[in-house]
């Protein structure tokens, strides 16, 4: 597999949008409120013993379930006159435990981010960001190296539909991911399509997804969930992730 440098994103964090005519209570997004070395949870066949263990602020009620995988982020204020914050992708928390008002989980580490200079502490810490997201196997939606939706997808954004009335966000990113074979360029730009695929089906679809709150990224090949090494795993990693951005 070929090793990216498109491995990371830093996202400007932006006031919150208003749905002219419409009240939506503010989105909340779950934070870490602590991390252990919990030797209880370090028993089990997939736990590695001692390993930190992260409690989340919200669960079940926060679309948080045992089993999800989440982005994690961290903000940090820039040193410009206006103190502008950013957004950095740090790693991923696996949800292990989660119940209605507090979840727990296992993070793994971007480490080509963590590895800046500019980050001082190189693991999760307590305040990051752990962002509720929906993931589609592309193949759901499009035929292979198609940008055209599929006929029938109505139920797959359905569910996407569910997930972002549940949450109520303000923004929302959809992010299109391809497998590692063929041209990483024409894999960057087949990301970025479906992506805008996507995001005009939601916008066309659902009046509670105006156009203001939904943005479309593509990351191509760059961020695997698995090594390209199966035909399983490459359609794990050809995918569409909803993700709850404020």
């Amino acid at each position: 597999m070929r090793v990216s440098l498109r491995i990371f994103f830093i996202v400007p964090v932006v006031g919150l949008l208003t749905l002219a005519g419409t009240a939506r209570a503010e989105f909340d997004p779950p934070r870490i409120l602590q991390i252990v070395l919990n030797p209880d949870l370090g028993k089990g066949p997939d736990s590695v013993p001692g390993e930190r263990i992260c409690y989340i602020d919200k669960g079940g009620e926060g679309n948080i379930h045992q089993g999800d995988e989440l982005n994690v982020y961290r903000e940090l204020k820039l040193a410009t006159q206006d103190g502008r914050v950013v957004r950095l992708f740090i790693g991923t928390m696996t949800i292990l435990e989660s119940q209605t008002g507090l979840s727990v989980g296992r993070f793994t580490p971007n480490r080509s981010v963590l590895s800046l200079p500019q980050i001082k502490y190189k693991n999760a810490l307590k305040n990051d960001i752990v962002m509720p997201k929906l993931v589609i196997n592309a193949t759901a939606l499009f035929d292979p190296g198609k940008t055209d939706l599929k006929p029938g997808v109505a139920e797959e954004f359905r569910k996407v539909g569910e997930f972002v009335q549940n949450l109520a966000p303000s923004r929302l990113v959809i992010e299109g991911h391809t497998d590692a074979d063929g041209d990483e360029q024409a894999n960057q730009q087949l990301s970025e399509m479906r992506a805008q695929m996507v995001r005009q089906y939601l916008i066309n679809t659902y009046s509670f997804i105006p156009p203001a709150m939904i943005q479309a990224k593509g990351y191509g090949e760059s961020r695997p969930l698995v090594n390209n090494d199966t035909p399983e795993n490459k359609a794990l990693n050809r995918r569409i992730e909803v993700v709850i951005w404020q």
